[in-house]
């Protein structure tokens, strides 16, 4: 029997290793991961359990930094104009991604400048009124607005953005006039419905306020109800925008391979991590990692798809 030198065994089980093991390294420097919504918002909560869940596996220095504006098209902008080194990237979701560049001209093109290293959510979007509310059910926002046009209000986490553009279109399908109301982010517009100066939030801000039995909801906006919720949804109705909401994260374009890598791998042990999952579950969100490479393709489907979906609606 030959007995190999140790450090020629370890060299061997080196090169026995998967390739992006071997090739997987971080980002030099601090990292900036940044989100494009308020602070205490969905978005940011996630984005802060994901950087928490990171750090418990990687000894690396991460900062999260919100760049709130245009239903996170302002973040996104920044992401696309990063060193393409890996150390800035930011969370992503339908509204700056595949809704706004589809709809208007933006100072970035999400499929060139943009690289998706993981999804990591799917989150449900319900349509949700304070528990003491007069409205019980979808049916009855739908009497009501037809018998009073533009008097129901409703807000959302921005102007623009996936909650607001889905349910635009799902009114203008029942041909009744309501009254929308943007604001910074997804706390905001719940402190303004908890305050009685809207009627009702379209948002995946809801889970502790719905598990505190603040809120009713009413239907859920793509297909993905949340759990234990007995409620329509668009695609049932037969309404014209339908989609999940996809949590994800992405840089710019051009990250070297071997960082590219390390952001899967993170991305992967992060998602499960039994604290981000607890979050996910507090939340009523579903955890659905895709790899870098499940990702890049997923997100290119996304963007052409929501494009049809819109082109019906201008």
């Amino acid at each position: 029997m030959i007995v190999l030198p140790r450090r020629a065994l370890l060299a061997l089980q080196a090169l026995a290793l998967p390739a992006r093991a071997q090739t997987a390294r971080p980002p030099a420097g601090p990292i900036t991961m940044i989100v494009g919504f308020a602070a205490g918002g969905l978005g940011d909560i996630t984005t802060r359990a994901l950087a928490e869940a990171i750090r418990a596996r990687e000894p690396v220095q991460i900062i999260v930094e919100n760049r709130v504006g245009a239903s996170g098209a302002v973040a996104i902008e920044r992401i696309a104009r990063a060193t393409p080194d890996g150390a800035t990237v930011g969370l992503y979701t339908p509204s700056a991604v595949w809704i706004i560049p589809n709809m208007q001209t933006v100072t970035y093109d999400p499929l060139t400048q943009l690289l998706p290293l993981g999804q990591i959510t799917v989150q449900p979007l319900p349509i949700y009124v304070r528990a003491d509310s007069r409205f019980r059910s979808w049916a009855e926002v739908l009497r009501f607005a037809r018998a009073n046009p533009g008097r129901f209000s409703w807000g959302t986490a921005g102007a623009r953005g996936i909650a607001e553009i889905s349910t635009e279109a799902a009114f203008r399908h029942e041909a009744v006039q309501t009254t929308t109301v943007p604001f910074r982010g997804g706390s905001e517009a719940i402190a303004a419905m908890l305050g009685g100066h809207v009627d009702a939030v379209a948002s995946t801000d809801f889970g502790p306020l719905l598990r505190a039995g603040e809120v009713r909801l009413l239907v859920e906006t793509g297909p993905v109800p949340p759990a234990g919720q007995d409620i329509p949804n668009f695609r049932t109705l037969g309404y014209p925008i339908a989609e999940p909401v996809a949590y994800g994260i992405l840089g710019p374009t051009g990250i070297p391979a071997p960082v590219v890598a390390w952001w899967d791998a993170a991305l992967t042990a992060a998602t499960r991590h039994p604290d981000f999952q607890a979050m996910a579950d507090r939340n009523f969100a579903i955890v659905a990692h895709e790899s870098a490479a499940q990702n890049q393709a997923s997100f290119h489907r996304s963007f052409e798809a929501f494009r049809r979906a819109l082109s019906t609606q201008r």
